[in-house]
């Protein structure tokens, strides 16, 4: 990291010593003594601290927590989720640039009406021309600003709407290619936030992420690009004039030191937390835990063209061998065992003690299922793993303990770790020939039912999608087609959980848990209600 002092409002903090400031912050760490605040700190300027580089910030472009956190600040999407309310389940849908919409019985025509006397932060209007314009870059190869690669990365959205029309300044209709009865959810996806017109006119497709421009609630006006973003309220926002001036996002990879920075008061925020930084900072008497507990898996998503693990016979197995309770303890409780690809807080999820045991850890089991593959043993596999990152800060110990896992069932596991933006990086275009996987987890829409699709959908391979380990079952496609097009939500429903169940049986993934990802907030941090999602309300967030 670098550490930051700020000596008047509204200007960066320079960096401090970073190798006397570690050491006295960790002694203090040590003997549990609380830091005095940074020296003439701003107490208008907020510091949250990113778990990884921050990328390039294009929406359209993006995947990953950390880049959409802040793209969340910057930028806003047709419809928002109520981060207001703590809820059991996913939150609730509330207008955002679109300030109500008509849904057609077949659902197949969605008629959105727009937001008024709204403006992008380089003061262009926002209205149904804006709207069309950021739909033709992902959809219409003859438009000026068309993006291959922004295109192949929003297929997940792109792939429903067959064209977008124009009903007067303020009213857009989308055409769907087929019924799709939660499109409305889809739209929440903050890779489906509005960029300005100019912006995407003015800049090359790779340059747009390094001017960008939105109508949120924050506009850029610093940026060090991978370590830090300095953003500027805009006190012109539609929503309201957000509590707090100025925020610092800055990336610090290694988690210990995401830990010093907070206990020495140079971090007010950590989104995604760890169980180590959590037990390290919790009872210090400086940060308080919040656990919202949004749905979200972590897995080893598996190359299904690749042997051995083409194989499903092998994937059960590896399925059998690894002890989930024992991830949990590692964790400290803060995460639980996942059996299946639905998650705790998505639409279809439903408790079932019998799915929950489908894949007990034994490893008797994963031997039997190995020697019935016809694989010869030991068989060897090659995964990706993240070295630290959002919800993993803790990845080396949960691979090692993987690791032990499967050399107790004759499989021997290679590990090659990379920092997190590199292996999305690596994994995007797809897992390569042998390469059989790699350790990540997934929370963008995972409330929603159809997140089934976005990750298993037959059609979703990159460059189309996010389904990196080329799975594909036709059986399952034919299922998630029909859920998508029931209008009646209990009959919906009951697809997605078949299809789920068929998915299960598959094992294109080692299902292995749920995160609760808490967060750590400075006792001098208000504003943040733990609503189930990765995401925080930026209006109301403030450092008193």
């Amino acid at each position: 990291m670098r550490p930051t002092t700020t000596h008047r409002a509204g200007r960066p903090r320079p960096p401090l010593r970073r190798a006397l400031g570690a050491l006295v912050a960790a002694a203090l760490l040590l003997t549990g003594c609380a830091a005095p605040a940074a020296f003439g700190r701003d107490p208008d300027t907020l510091v949250i601290g990113a778990e990884g580089e921050i990328p390039v910030l294009d929406p359209h472009r993006l995947s990953g927590t950390v880049g959409l956190r802040v793209v969340d600040a910057l930028f806003d999407p047709l419809v928002r989720e109520d981060l207001s309310t703590e809820t059991d389940g996913a939150p609730a849908l509330r207008p955002a640039l679109a300030t109500s919409w008509q849904v057609s019985p077949d659902a197949r025509t969605y008629v959105l009406a727009l937001r008024e006397d709204v403006t992008f932060s380089d003061g262009t209007p926002f209205d149904a021309g804006a709207v069309k314009t950021n739909f033709d870059r992902i959809l219409d190869k003859k438009s000026p600003v068309y993006d291959a690669t922004a295109a192949g990365n929003m297929k997940f959205l792109s792939r429903w709407i067959e064209r977008v029309e124009v009903n007067g300044a303020h009213a857009v209709t989308l055409r769907l290619t087929k019924p799709y009865a939660g499109l409305l959810r889809l739209l929440t996806d903050r890779r489906m936030s509005l960029v300005s017109p100019a912006a995407l006119r003015a800049h090359a497709p790779d340059d747009v992420g390094l001017h960008p421009v939105g109508t949120g609630p924050f506009r850029q006006r610093a940026a060090d690009h991978g370590k830090r973003i300095t953003l500027q309220r805009n006190d012109s926002y539609w929503g309201g004039v957000p509590r707090t001036e100025t925020i610092i996002v800055e990336s610090v990879s290694d988690p210990t030191t995401l830990a010093i920075a907070a206990q020495t008061g140079e971090v007010d925020a950590i989104l995604s937390a760890g169980a180590q930084q959590v037990r390290q900072l919790a009872g210090q008497g400086t940060m308080t835990v919040q656990y919202p507990e949004p749905a979200n898996q972590y897995f080893l998503r598996l190359n299904t063209r690749t042997a051995p693990t083409d194989n499903a016979l092998v994937r059960r197995a590896l399925n059998h061998a690894v002890d989930r309770a024992a991830i949990a303890t590692l964790t400290a409780g803060q995460v639980a065992p996942s059996h299946g690809p639905l998650p705790r807080g998505n639409e279809a999820y439903r408790a079932d003690p019998a799915a929950d045991g489908c894949y007990a850890h034994d490893p008797a089991l994963a031997k039997r299922l190995i020697a019935e593959s016809g694989v010869p043993t030991p068989v060897r596999l090659r995964l990706l793993a993240p070295d630290s990152g959002p919800g993993f800060s803790q990845a080396t110990e949960i691979m090692s303990l993987i690791q032990q896992d499967l050399k107790a069932v004759g499989v021997k596991l290679e590990v090659q770790y990379m920092e997190f933006a590199s292996l999305v990086a690596e994994e995007g275009a797809g897992y390569k020939k042998g390469v059989h996987g790699s350790f990540n987890g997934w929370t963008t829409g995972a409330d929603a039912a159809d997140f089934l699709e976005r990750m298993f959908g037959g059609t979703l391979h990159p460059p189309n999608g996010v389904n990196r380990g080329w799975y594909r079952n036709p059986a399952v496609d034919a299922l998630l087609d029909e859920a998508r097009a029931e209008p009646r939500e209990a009959t919906r429903t009951d697809l997605y959980r078949r299809a789920a169940d068929a998915v299960a049986v598959d094992a294109p993934w080692v299902f292995l848990y749920q995160d609760r990802l808490p967060r750590l907030l400075s006792r001098k941090v208000d504003g943040v209600v733990p609503a189930p999602s990765v995401y925080i309300d930026y209006t109301t967030i403030r450092r008193r």
